[in-house]
């Protein structure tokens, strides 16, 4: 963990992407993209990449010194409040996700393998999946439950990492 950076590394990385999260980790202090570049030994031009990926969703921040001479520095600043709403917002969603997988266990459920839906979906696209095309089969609204609220818990406890 970055010095005076509270959100833990693996729920960087998983909201983030490895590469994302290594440079959002290292910049403790406002540094030059050569300077980051060096100290996790990746290619400027992959770091510059990375940096105004994150820079487009507002989570670091680009500050320029021009020369007379024409030339450049480009100093990096890590936004933490920004990435600490971004990070809450990104588990939220993923847990809102999964909290409508949940089924109540009176309910007919049928699912295709990229989501579950209720018997008036299914009913509504004739059985056939609109997103993948592979047909609906019905199973038991118990069934993957344990694993959703497993996901869930897991999720909420990254939450509370960050």
């Amino acid at each position: 963990m970055a010095k005076g950076f509270g959100i833990d590394h693996g729920v960087l990385k998983e909201v983030f992407g490895g590469e994302a999260s290594k440079v959002i980790k290292v910049i403790g202090t406002p540094m030059f993209d050569k300077d980051i570049s060096q100290k996790l030994d990746f290619e400027t031009s992959r770091v510059r990449a990375i940096l105004n990926e994150l820079l487009v969703k507002n989570l670091v921040q680009l500050d320029r010194n021009r020369y007379d001479t024409g030339y450049c520095d480009y100093y990096w600043v890590r936004r933490e409040d920004k990435i600490r709403a971004y990070v809450d917002y990104y588990v939220s969603k993923k847990i809102s996700k999964l909290e409508k997988n949940l089924a109540d266990p009176d309910d007919i459920v049928f699912e295709c393998g990229c989501e579950r839906v209720d018997y008036a979906k299914a009913l509504d696209e004739n059985f056939i999946c609109t997103s993948c095309g592979r047909n609906y089969k019905q199973v038991n609204s118990a069934k993957g439950s344990r694993k959703i609220k497993a996901e869930i818990r897991r999720l909420e406890a990254l939450k509370n990492a960050s």
